[in-house]
């Protein structure tokens, strides 16, 4: 049976408590294994840390979806973001540059943040990094959560594991093996729905459920 808990949220942080308290509480109501709850929480603890990063502290939901053996962690951006070039967003961040698309979360940030500051009608293409542009699949498509798929976990390693032998791809590599979310989630994905940012989050239960 799927289950669905969600709380709304500022990107400041704040809500960190709540929202570990809400993460607790799914794990019990999918009765998941201490261990699977344990990896739940870890994915909810470095999905706020991205989320603290996030310029200009948009308005988000974050869910909790739960389903036959899966687990997935929903962001959406709660309205219709007013789209303003990336540069000028970035200009009144203290450092005036997107300095911190540094290991695996740095890079999904980028994205995420690339998704609703760019302009209307504009390409994916024109405003995203290097990074970006390796985690985009080959041909778009939509997911349950989002009408297009611009960036995927998946498509990224694939991406950094196809490159030639360079310091740049061992330090890609690096950030992957050291992520805790390349490591523990299955995939990551991040898109947009109406208008609205989407990153969605999924872990497979590789453990038995209590009580099942």
């Amino acid at each position: 049976m799927k289950k669905t808990q969600e709380i709304r949220l500022k990107s400041n942080g704040e809500d960190m408590d709540d929202v570990l308290n809400e993460a607790t509480s799914f794990s019990g109501n999918m009765n998941l294994s201490e261990k699977d709850a344990l990896r739940i929480r870890l994915l909810t603890e470095e999905t706020m840390s991205m989320i603290r990063t996030l310029t200009g502290e948009p308005e988000l939901s974050l869910s909790f979806i739960g389903q036959e053996n899966e687990c997935i962690i929903r962001i959406e951006t709660d309205t219709r973001m007013d789209f303003m070039k990336k540069e000028d967003i970035l200009a009144v961040s203290s450092s005036g540059k997107n300095a911190s698309a540094k290991g695996v979360m740095g890079k999904i940030r980028d994205v995420f943040e690339t998704l609703f500051t760019m302009p209307a009608d504009s390409s994916f293409e024109d405003f995203s990094s290097s990074s970006g542009l390796q985690g985009m699949p080959g041909d778009m498509y939509s997911g349950p959560f989002m009408d297009t798929v611009y960036w995927t976990l998946s498509d990224y390693r694939s991406s950094v594991e196809s490159l030639d032998e360079t310091p740049d791809k061992k330090e890609r590599w690096d950030e992957l093996e050291k992520s805790i979310v390349s490591n523990i989630a299955d995939d990551v994905q991040v898109g947009v729905r109406g208008g609205h940012v989407v990153m969605t989050i999924s872990y497979k239960i590789h453990t038995e459920q209590e009580g099942k």
